[in-house]
């Protein structure tokens, strides 16, 4: 896998610990982190991997939701 792309995606959530995470298809969840290069990645059998541009717009209309309506 080189990036999380739509086929991957499954949803957009967030842990008891406050972090955000996306569910891929193979039904784990992994913390989304911010890159310095501005590139959100998860980290998988670790390795960084990159959000496609479409799951990285995904993932943070999500988020916006969370934060302004609340859980």
């Amino acid at each position: 896998m080189e990036k999380v792309t739509l086929e991957d995606y499954v949803l957009t959530n967030i842990n008891l610990k406050g972090y955000f995470t996306i569910r891929l298809t193979d039904n784990k969840e992994y913390i989304v982190y911010k890159g310095k290069n501005g590139k959100d990645y998860i980290v998988k059998d670790n390795k960084e991997i990159p959000l496609s541009k479409e799951v990285k717009n995904i993932h943070l209309g999500e988020v916006r939701v969370y934060q302004n309506e609340g859980i």
